[in-house]
């Protein structure tokens, strides 16, 4: 059995990995997506034991394809795995599409420069303050979804996103806030808590958001120009240093 490499996260990637996730386990995957790589290497945790499946895909350095009786087998599985072979380090958007659907954790391992994250709203929350980014996984949304939770006041949807998606002609704020609830308001009125400021900078749509948790008080995660950055973390911060960047003000109503 090969080795998993050591890695000591300062600040959470991702959320808590799943019970079943056992070391055994990981090194089981590792040692298959090691095997297979440079192709995507695909399994499933299911009765305590780590399972592999055959990726069937005609471009397996690119993606994952599974027979219908294997799709079966996810769909009753624990947790579905896949490897990310020279990928990023965060889902992409067809990852979320069909976590979301499935609803089980998935976990992702990205080689040669060993990664390894999950997600899903089945596990458990990492702390709302000191949380490292990884985009679709602890990114600004996932800090919005999880602070409206936390406090009781709505469960928002997931939206399967990809990396940079401002920049592929996705508009997912200004396309979904009113659909969950939110209503535009002033900026200058945006003090009470829950409400949200949007923010554009130099993109040509809203692409991050922060939460007025006291009248002077944001709380965001902002990302810099790495999908993945450990040393982006979620904070709060006074909203006079954030408000003028601000295009979007929303209320849940």
């Amino acid at each position: 059995m090969m080795q998993l490499p050591l890695r000591r996260e300062v600040s959470p990637l991702s959320p808590p990995f799943p019970p079943e996730w056992t070391r055994p386990i990981a090194e089981a995957a590792y040692s298959h997506a090691v095997e297979v790589y440079p192709h995507e290497a695909a399994g499933i945790v299911e009765g305590g034991a780590y399972h592999r499946l055959d990726n069937i895909s005609t471009t397996p350095e690119n993606d994952v394809l599974l027979g219908d009786d294997e799709l079966v087998r996810v769909a009753g599985a624990d947790i579905f795995f896949h490897s990310h072979p020279d990928g990023l380090g965060v889902p992409s958007e067809q990852d979320m599409i069909y976590q979301k659907q499935l609803g089980i954790p998935f976990v992702v391992m990205c080689l040669p420069n060993y990664d390894c994250f999950c997600w899903g709203d089945t596990l458990g929350r990492a702390p709302l303050i000191g949380r490292g980014f990884r985009h679709g996984v602890h990114d600004c949304y996932s800090l919005v979804r999880d602070w409206y939770r936390e406090q009781g006041i709505v469960d928002l949807a997931e939206w399967p996103r990809g990396w940079e998606w401002w920049n592929h002609g996705k508009n997912f704020y200004a396309d979904n806030f009113e659909a969950t609830g939110f209503t535009k308001i002033a900026i200058s009125e945006a003090t009470q808590l829950g409400d949200g400021l949007l923010f554009a900078f130099n993109y040509k749509v809203p692409m991050h958001a922060a939460i007025v948790v006291d009248k002077d008080l944001l709380l965001h995660h902002a990302s810099g120009k790495r999908a993945v950055d450990p040393t982006r973390l979620s904070t709060t911060e006074p909203r006079s240093r954030f408000v003028r960047h601000a295009v979007v003000a929303v209320r849940r109503t």
